[in-house]
């Protein structure tokens, strides 16, 4: 488990419900109080056990080996209100993948909505309620396209972790600790529980004892003032959908107006 996919993926929840406010005349989330105190965090111990890890390889061979799927997310993430306090945000999302160079996502939640498409040639966003949307040519493959998004266009996708074609190369990359955590009961199934931490983050993954598929993702950015919380649960899986290309391709609506991605997301360069 790397810092870096796993920072985009906590930072975009982060942002998620504020990230397009500036484009829509919302109002800012004010800036966390100046003179919060972090609360003091515990040292963990580091433990890599090939257990562990193995539940991954089994969980990133079964995404590897899934051409096109469909899949629902639901997001919650903390973000600072102007007292200091963290307070608790939700995002859902449907994301469909067809490998290697195609992606589609319906983000909704607590946030202005969101639409993403990916081809393999353009990458475009779109927010339906004010009919805005911004184009680019893109990379050739999804596993380019993360960073390219991240970096140009200020998008990050909180489901990243399952788009990559290899995802126990980016969850393993700087690990320091990886060990089994016992299992829990997701929407009625079994799922595994490895615990993971990587210089500036801890992080735990949830692994459907049965499909290999992950149940959910969570983890706390510990360099981040106050230590904040992400979780993402993945379910309702549709490994065989049948995807059509047009999904992955933007039809401008009548009316639709084009912008700049940083204005659009609200980011900066």
């Amino acid at each position: 488990m790397k810092a870096k996919p796993w920072r985009i993926a906590s930072t975009f929840a982060f942002l998620s419900p504020l990230i397009l406010a500036p484009a829509f005349g919302q109002e800012k989330t004010p800036e966390p109080a100046k003179e919060a105190t972090p609360a003091p965090t515990a040292t963990p111990t580091k433990v890599m056990e090939q257990g562990a890890l193995d539940l991954l390889k089994k969980m990133s061979a079964k995404l590897a080996a899934t051409p096109e799927f469909v899949v629902r997310t639901r997001g919650s993430t903390e973000a600072p209100a102007g007292t200091g306090q963290f307070i608790t945000f939700f995002t859902e999302a449907v994301v469909a993948v067809k490998r290697p160079n195609k992606l589609s996502a319906e983000i909704r939640g607590d946030a202005p909505p969101f639409d993403f498409y990916f081809n393999g040639e353009k990458m475009t966003a779109y927010e339906p309620t004010h009919k805005l949307y911004a184009t680019t040519d893109a990379p050739k493959t999804i596993d380019e396209l993360v960073p390219f998004a991240a970096k140009t266009a200020g998008i990050l996708l909180p489901f990243e972790d399952v788009l990559y074609s290899d995802p126990y190369a980016e969850l393993t990359r700087d690990i320091t600790s990886a060990f089994y955590a016992g299992y829990s009961v997701i929407r009625g199934a079994r799922c595994e529980h490895v615990a993971l931490a990587a210089p500036g983050i801890t992080g735990e993954i949830w692994i459907d004892a049965k499909t290999d598929l992950p149940c959910q993702i969570a983890g706390i950015l510990l360099d981040v003032q106050g230590a904040p919380r992400f979780m993402v649960e993945y379910y309702d899986w549709k490994l065989k959908p049948k995807l059509p290309d047009r999904l992955f391709t933007f039809d401008k609506p009548k009316g639709a107006e084009p912008m700049d991605f940083r204005a659009l997301t609200g980011t900066s360069q």
